[in-house]
């Protein structure tokens, strides 16, 4: 069941599942359009995407010009603003930083913008917080590989050998990358956050046992083990 975070009679905001893809397509058993339409009872209008394999925030639209609207909405960055949260390999120098490498594309080489934050960190690895100043495909990813920071279990511009290390060590099969927040300032004004998906919260739990530093986990919201020493007393 997909988990609903806002709900109008214009559009529907999920929290999407890591490995759902947005739309139908070659070698797409189930989308999550296909998905909405047998739990919602209406075939919806994608507004914006997300990477198959990012899980988080996205709206959809509940018709066509709803979906025209609200589309207008999420490429103005003045109305709207997305939050994502990514683990990644290695410690930035800074607590914060804005990277504006350019992205090739089909059409040539494009202006791109990502703004980082540093949450927390842990010996070789970090909790970035996100946002986009352009929305360049796989923009995110690309950017944080460019600087040395690849995101864990990332596929196709991550760090491939630490990855299978990490899988082998931790469990660590998916992105460790999702839409966190968003904000559409509508009238009322629309803010809705994604919890962190399991992977995420599995990794960052594993990471901290093995480590013996859970600042990733509480940064995360993953409540510390309890201790089961035994320090006297009884029943």
């Amino acid at each position: 069941m997909l988990e609903v975070l806002y709900r109008n009679e214009d559009i529907l905001i999920l929290d999407k599942p890591p490995g759902l893809a947005v739309q139908p397509g070659a070698g797409i058993r189930t989308s999550l359009v296909e998905t909405v339409e047998k739990q919602f009872g209406f075939r919806p209008f994608l507004i914006h995407r997300l990477d198959r394999d990012t899980s988080g925030c996205i709206v959809l639209g509940t018709g066509p010009q709803a979906a025209s609207r609200y589309s207008e909405i999420l490429s103005d960055k003045a109305r709207c603003r997305k939050v994502y949260r990514a683990v990644v390999a290695g410690i930035p120098d800074t607590g914060d930083g804005v990277i504006r490498d350019e992205i090739r594309t089909p059409s040539g080489p494009r202006r791109a913008e990502t703004r980082w934050r540093l949450l927390a960190s842990v010996p070789g690895f970090s909790l970035l917080e996100l946002e986009l100043g352009t929305g360049r495909m796989h923009q995110i990813r690309i950017h944080l590989a460019g600087r040395g920071h690849p995101i864990l279990g990332d596929d196709r511009h991550g760090d491939f050998a630490l990855n299978k290390r990490l899988a082998k060590e931790h469990g660590l099969k998916r992105l460790l990358l999702y839409a966190a927040r968003l904000e559409l300032r509508t009238e009322p004004p629309i803010r809705v956050s994604a919890p962190p998906p399991p992977h995420f919260r599995a990794f960052a739990a594993s990471l901290g046992a093995v480590l013996g530093d859970s600042a990733l986990a509480e940064a995360l919201g993953v409540p510390r083990p309890r201790d089961t020493g035994a320090d006297g007393g009884g029943a």
